[in-house]
C-alpha cells in the first residue's frame, strides 16, 4: 500500500547533489492504521528558485543526514508493504534549535511545542488503540521530552547514544548505549581468562569513566578483578614486555583517543606477536593516524555496535540504491534497519532483534523505558583475517529475496506508492 502523510507529503528525489522536494498537503483526516510518525530535523526551507505564486510554497529539505535516513526508512517500508505489511508514514519536522515541531495546516507549516505536538498525536483514534509509534527525533533530549508527555505512544530514538529512559516508560533508545562496547569487551575478557587461567590480562587505566564501566561489567560477568593486571597508563607511562615473555597476554585499552592508541601500539613492538592480543574499541581503529603495520602485527580484538558484514546483503544494497539513486551510505542503512526493527515491534515493549546493520538487545529500567545494550566482538589475525565472534541467526543475504520485486522504490518513480496530498 502507499504511504500517506498527514502533516505534509514528502516527495524525495535524493541524489548526491539534488535535495528532495516537499509538497504540502491538507491534514484533516484521521491517522491511518499502522502509523509511524517520523519526526526528523529535515531543515525545511522555501525553494527560492520558484517564481512568486498564490499557492503554498514548495520547500526543500536541507539536512542531508535526515534525508538519507528517511530514504532508507522509506525504502524499507515500501518493501515491507509489498510483502504484506500495512504501514503508513506521517512526516513532521523537528526544529532542533528551538525543540519545536512543524506540521502542515491548510497548506502551510505551523510550529508546535512538544506539548501541542503530542496532543495532536494523542487525539488520533488509532494512537489511542496503540497502533502508532514515533520515530525520532535524532536528539536524545528531544526524545526524552516527547516520551515524558506520551500517554501510550512509544517514542523510538533511532541514533542518539545518550538517552535517559529513566521515568519514561514509553521511551526506547534504539542506538546502543555508550558503554555497550566496553561491557562486551569485559564479558569477553572474563570468558578468555577462564578458558586460559595462566594467561595475563593487562588493563590500561586512563582515569576516564571507561575504567569503572569495564571493572563493573567484568564483575557482573562473573570475573574477579583481582585477576587483572591494572596499569595506570596516564601521562608518560610505558609498557613493560619483560613480565609477558612466554605468557599469552591480552592488553586492553579503553581509550577513545587515537594518539593514545598509537603510543600503545608503538610500545607493544617488544611483545611477542604470536602471544599477544590487543583489545580496544572499534571507533579508534578506523583512524588513518594509526600505523597499519603496527596495528596488524599481533591479533586484534575489538568491539563495535554496527555490523561489518552488512555489505554482503546485496539485495538490500540494491533496494537502497534504487531509492537513493546513488551508492547508499551509513544513514540510508540505519534508516532501513529502523524500518525492519519497527515493523516487528508490535507493542510498546521492544523485541530482541537482529537487523542488517545493528543488533538490538534490551535492558529495561524499572518504571522507565528500554535501552539497547548490544555490541559485537570482532577479531583479526594474519591467518584468518577478520572474524565475527558471534553467529548471526538471520542471513539477510539469502533469506530476503527481492529478485521478483519489480516495483521501483524511488517515490517519484511510481504514482501508486508515492505519497499523495490528502483529499479535503
Amino acid at each position: 500500500m502507499g504511504i500517506r502523510t498527514l502533516f505534509f507529503t514528502a516527495l524525495l528525489a535524493v541524489t548526491s547533489a539534488v535535495q528532495g522536494q516537499v509538497l504540502l498537503a491538507d491534514s484533516a483526516l484521521t491517522i491511518p492504521r499502522q502509523t509511524w510518525i517520523v519526526a526528523l530535523p529535515f531543515e525545511l526551507a522555501v525553494d527560492s528558485t520558484e517564481a512568486f505564486a498564490f499557492e503554498a510554497p514548495r520547500l526543500t529539505m536541507n539536512n542531508r543526514m535526515a534525508v538519507q535516513f528517511y530514504t532508507g526508512l522509506r525504502a524499507g517500508v515500501d518493501s515491507l508493504n509489498r510483502a504484506g505489511f500495512d504501514i503508513h508514514l506521517v512526516l513532521a519536522e523537528h526544529v532542533e534549535a528551538t525543540n519545536t515541531f512543524r506540521m502542515e495546516v491548510n497548506g502551510f507549516l505551523v510550529t508546535y511545542t512538544p506539548e501541542a505536538f503530542m496532543s495532536q498525536i494523542s487525539r488520533q483514534a488509532l494512537c489511542k488503540m496503540g497502533e502508532c509509534k514515533i520515530i525520532g527525533p535524532f536528539r536524545g533530549e528531544a526524545s526524552e521530552v516527547l516520551a515524558s508527555l506520551s500517554q501510550g505512544v512509544p517514542v523510538i530514538n533511532p541514533v542518539s547514544r545518550k538517552v535517559d529512559v529513566e521515568g519514561r516508560p514509553y521511551l526506547i533508545a534504539a542506538a546502543s548505549m555508550r558503554t555497550a562496547e566496553i561491557s562486551r569487551l569485559a564479558e569477553r575478557a572474563v570468558a578468555a581468562q577462564k578458558m586460559a587461567p595462566q594467561s595475563r590480562t593487562v588493563l590500561l587505566l586512563d582515569g576516564s569513566a571507561n575504567d569503572a564501566a569495564f571493572l563493573e561489567a567484568y564483575t557482573v560477568a562473573g570475573g574477579n578483578t583481582a585477576d587483572l593486571v591494572k596499569k595506570n597508563y596516564q601521562g608518560g607511562a610505558v609498557l613493560d614486555a619483560s613480565a609477558s615473555v612466554g605468557v599469552f597476554t591480552r592488553i586492553i585499552s579503553l581509550s577513545d583517543k587515537v594518539l593514545v592508541t598509537a603510543r600503545i601500539l608503538n610500545q607493544m613492538r617488544p611483545f611477542e606477536a604470536a602471544k599477544t592480543e590487543f583489545w580496544t574499541l572499534g571507533n579508534v581503529l578506523s583512524s588513518s593516524a594509526l600505523d597499519a603495520q603496527l596495528l596488524m602485527r599481533q591479533p586484534l580484538v575489538w568491539s563495535q555496535v554496527e555490523r561489518l558484514d552488512y555489505m554482503q546483503f546485496r539485495r538490500f544494497d540494491a533496494l537502497l540504491f534504487k531509492a537513493a539513486q546513488t551508492t547508499p551510505g551509513r544513514w540510508e542503512w540505519l534508516g532501513l534497519d529502523m524500518a525492519w526493527f519497527s515493523a516487528y515491534m508490535d507493542s510498546e515493549v521492544p523485541h530482541a532483534f537482529e537487523g542488517p546493520r545493528r543488533m538490538y538487545q534490551w535492558k529495561h529500567v524499572p518504571g522507565g523505558g528500554y535501552y539497547n545494550h548490544a555490541a559485537l566482538i570482532y577479531r583479526y589475525d594474519r591467518k584468518n583475517g577478520v572474524q565475527a565472534q558471534w553467529t548471526p541467526s538471520m542471513d539477510y543475504g539469502t533469506e530476503v529475496d527481492l529478485s521478483e520485486d519489480e516495483e521501483p522504490t524511488d517515490p517519484l518513480a511510481s504514482p501508486e506508492i508515492a505519497p499523495k496530498p490528502l483529499e479535503k
